[in-house]
Formats: structure tokens, C-alpha cells, sequence
């Protein structure tokens, strides 16, 4: 596959709808234009993102492009919303319109169970398990009748086993098999391996190239196909999301910061200057603006936003 070709991110594929969304309502401010720009430059893969959605849009459209930013920019929200949709289906497929079926976004996009950013999804499945989805989430949840297995395909789930000693339970990760013993568990998809938080039970972890081993209620674990990294405390604020919540607790705001962007669309960044401030609250995720209100009356720093999809915390002037 050539480089250009390659599929993208749904995450950067969602902030590239954005930025054409904000195109087609009109002429950008000079603020907004600066933030567009610094958006392209800040990864080679955001200018990649936008060309290739200017290609696909050019493609698609049956009217001259003028003409198109017109219609769309009179459309109502929700339409727009639509065609951007579609957009993106095509661009986290990629440029040449074949479908990369083995591609990561490619499943994430046709998982049979899915989240969207800032959404959490609560779900009872057929033996009674308990599966919460974390913003941007994806699985498959394949049931058999030897097994139950759950394929992680993106995000962060929260999984409460339901009981049936006939079929084990199985969460499939990139980087390996974690096997319930009758447990509560959170697993997450990061960069070069994945995170196990076990608050209930035991778990098996069995890393697709190392040797396997059993985890205990109370302990953290990170794996990758080769590799064991050392236990760590089971972070109990971590799943905290699944009740639509973010705790700190003493928590540096540029930890804080990256968290919240996970449940909102666009770019939410973080000043080095202020990312050391140490933080301990309890904030809703269901509006994010208002925990940034927040943080501007209990620190000393205010939220900068070029647009609703480009802000930054920095000091208080």
C-alpha cells in the first residue's frame, strides 16, 4: 500500500470533518484561520486528513464546488453532519475508495458495538455481563457456544462478568488474551500495548508472544505482544468515567486536560505553564464546558478558544 493511501485515524478523521464544517458555514475569522493552520502543522497526518477530505468531497460532489459550499453552507446541521459522515467513512477506508477490511479505523468505523466521542454506552449482553464503552469505543462481541469473547478494537470498556462456568469469558486486544475468572475489569487500547485495571476477581493475561500470567483484585497491568511491563495499583478513579464522572485527586491539569479532550470533539490542549497545577475535584463529563468554567474559577489559568474545537488552557492573565 503506498503511504498516501494508508488509512487515518477516526479521531484525526473527526477533527478534519470539523474544520470543513466550520469551511462551510462561511468565511473564517482571523483567529479561526490561525488555528486551522496551526491544526495542519501540528502532524503531517492532519494535512494529509484535510487534503484527502477536499479529494473525496470534490469527487462526490454533482455540482460545481462553489456551488456545493453554498447548499451545504444553507443546509440544516444534521444534514451536513450526514454528508460529513459519509466523508469519513470513505477517508478512514482510504483515498482510492477500496475497503481495508483488516485495517484498525476500518473496524473500529464496523464494529458491532460502538461509542462516540464523549458518549459513554452502558450495555447488558446475553449471559448477563455488564460491558460499558468508553468514549470512542469499539468491540465486536462474539458469542459462542464454546465461549464468550469480546474483541477490543478501540477505546476503553468496563466489563462486570456475568456468571456461566461453561463458556470462559475472553477480552481480545491487540496485544493478547485476558481470560475472566469471575471479576470486574477495565482494559484499555493505548499506544504500543493495552492497560488492565482489575477491581474484582482474577484475571489470566496472556500476551500474544510472552509468557502468560494471573492477576490480582487490586493491581494495574500493561502489556504489549512481547512484553510484560511491572504491576502497579489498580487506579480506582480510573473507571470512574462509567458513571459519568473524571475524578483527580491531586492529579497534575495536564493529565487532567488529556483525559477530558478524550470526550470532546476537536483539539483541547493544555499550556506547559499551567500543566503542572495540581488538581482535586470531582467534574461531569456530559458538558465539558462547564468543567473548564470550572477550572478557570478554582486555578489560575483560563480556557482560550479560537472555536469550539480549538482551545487551550493558559495562565490567567
Amino acid at each position: 500500500m503506498k503511504p498516501h493511501q494508508a488509512p487515518i485515524a477516526p479521531s484525526i478523521v473527526e477533527q478534519a470533518s470539523e474544520w470543513l464544517m466550520l469551511h462551510w458555514g462561511g468565511q473564517l475569522s482571523p483567529q479561526q484561520r490561525a488555528a486551522f493552520e496551526a491544526w495542519q502543522q501540528a502532524d503531517p497526518e492532519h494535512l494529509r486528513a484535510w487534503q484527502r477530505l477536499q479529494h473525496l468531497q470534490q469527487t462526490l460532489q454533482g455540482v460545481p464546488e462553489q456551488g456545493a459550499h453554498v447548499l451545504l453552507a444553507k443546509a440544516p446541521d444534521r444534514q451536513r453532519r450526514a454528508a460529513l459522515k459519509l466523508l469519513g467513512l470513505l477517508l478512514v477506508a482510504g483515498g482510492s475508495g477500496y475497503l481495508l477490511q483488516g485495517s484498525q479505523p476500518w473496524r473500529a468505523t464496523f464494529a458491532g458495538e460502538r461509542s462516540a466521542t464523549g458518549q459513554v454506552r452502558h450495555l447488558t449482553l446475553s449471559d448477563g455481563s455488564r460491558l460499558d464503552l468508553n468514549s470512542a469505543s469499539a468491540v465486536d462481541v462474539l458469542f459462542t457456544a464454546s465461549e464468550r469473547r469480546i474483541r477490543l478494537i478501540q477505546g476503553e470498556i468496563l466489563l462486570t462478568s456475568g456468571h456461566d462456568p461453561s463458556r470462559p469469558l475472553i477480552v481480545e486486544t491487540a496485544a493478547g488474551d485476558i481470560q475472566a475468572l469471575g471479576t470486574r475489569f477495565a482494559v484499555r487500547e493505548l499506544e504500543g500495548g493495552t492497560r488492565v485495571d482489575l477491581y474484582q476477581g482474577a484475571l489470566r493475561v496472556s500476551p500474544r508472544h510472552a509468557q502468560a500470567l494471573q492477576l490480582k483484585a487490586g493491581e494495574r497491568l500493561w502489556f504489549s505482544a512481547e512484553r510484560v511491563a511491572p504491576r502497579q495499583v489498580a487506579e480506582v478513579n480510573a473507571s470512574s468515567w462509567s458513571e459519568g464522572r473524571l475524578i483527580a485527586e491531586r492529579q497534575p491539569l495536564g493529565q487532567f486536560i488529556a483525559e477530558l479532550a478524550r470526550y470532546r470533539p476537536g483539539v483541547l490542549r493544555c499550556d506547559e505553564q499551567v500543566a503542572g497545577l495540581l488538581l482535586t475535584g470531582v467534574f461531569p463529563l456530559a458538558d465539558s464546558d462547564a468543567v473548564l468554567a470550572a477550572l478557570e474559577r478554582s486555578l489560575p489559568v483560563r480556557a482560550h478558544a479560537v472555536t469550539r474545537y480549538w482551545v487551550t488552557l493558559k495562565p490567567r492573565e
